[in-house]
């Protein structure tokens, strides 16, 4: 780097350093939150240990929360992985002159305010009983998943070579065989992420939910439920482990990410 150059490098490194805490630090502080001893919520906490983290494993309240979140993002992402994937093969196959609109179709869920998703799924719910229930809240996750995958699997396949489906195909392979033994095995990364997106997305989830809810609850409802009463440490140790699972769920994104940067895909 040349000697006029430094200053503006320097100067770039400090504002990333800066933006970076800005994020981090929010959730850097909730997290040694959670390891507090004490009865109430302190920064920092005169005494640390695990007490909170137990509570949340052996409170009834808590626990239905937290295994309700866990079911119904368990449930969600491999449907919306199946069913995104399904959406991305027929977009990146399909006509060109509808691609464009279908695509814009099939993620406006990422863009569209939460608030009115949350109300447009209730009024269809509602009469159909659909509301508060388990197969209403996949349902209505499935909304908001889908989309993600369809990005992450449709820059897979933008990527994709297409003539090395097409070779298999000319040695005999049936299409279903094809996609099976070469296209999905190259497109993983994209797979990955879809899934990895769609089970966080799922997981967190509080606006459209807390529509639908009313005697059953989620994680993020029961942490909105408990701040409206207390601010207990309890929420700050549900946050915490919402945040490990979450940091942990990225940081294999970013691995398989860079091992698949570095492989250049994945061989079947």
């Amino acid at each position: 780097m040349t000697d006029a150059k430094r200053p503006l490098g320097l100067l770039v490194s400090i504002v990333a350093v800066a933006v970076m805490i800005f994020l981090i630090l929010p959730q850097v502080i909730l997290l040694i939150q959670s390891f507090t001893a004490e009865d109430y919520l302190s920064f920092p906490p005169k005494a640390y240990g695990l007490r909170w983290y137990g509570f949340i494993f052996q409170d009834d309240t808590w626990r239905k929360a937290l295994g309700t979140s866990l079911i119904v993002a368990g449930v969600v992402t491999p449907l919306a992985l199946l069913f995104g994937t399904a959406a991305a093969l027929g977009l990146d196959r399909g006509p060109l002159i509808t691609r464009k609109a279908l695509r814009t179709l099939l993620v406006s869920p990422m863009v569209l305010p939460h608030v009115v998703l949350g109300m447009a799924i209730y009024r269809v719910f509602l009469p159909l009983r659909f509301d508060d229930t388990l197969m209403g809240f996949i349902a209505a996750h499935l909304v908001l998943c889908i989309p993600y995958v369809i990005v992450t699997v449709g820059a897979s396949l933008q990527a994709f070579d297409r003539s090395l489906e097409q070779a298999a195909a000319s040695l005999g392979a049936p299409l279903p065989v094809a996609l099976w033994r070469v296209t999905l095995p190259i497109i993983r990364p994209g797979l990955i992420g879809g899934a990895v997106f769609a089970f966080i997305t799922s997981f967190d989830e509080f606006i459209v939910t807390y529509f639908l809810a009313s005697r059953m609850t989620t994680a993020p409802i029961q942490i909105f439920s408990s701040l409206s009463y207390q601010l207990e440490p309890s929420i700050a140790a549900v946050s915490g482990l919402t945040l490990v699972v979450t940091a942990a769920l990225s940081g294999l994104l970013i691995l398989r990410g860079g091992v698949a940067g570095k492989g250049g895909g994945f061989a079947a």
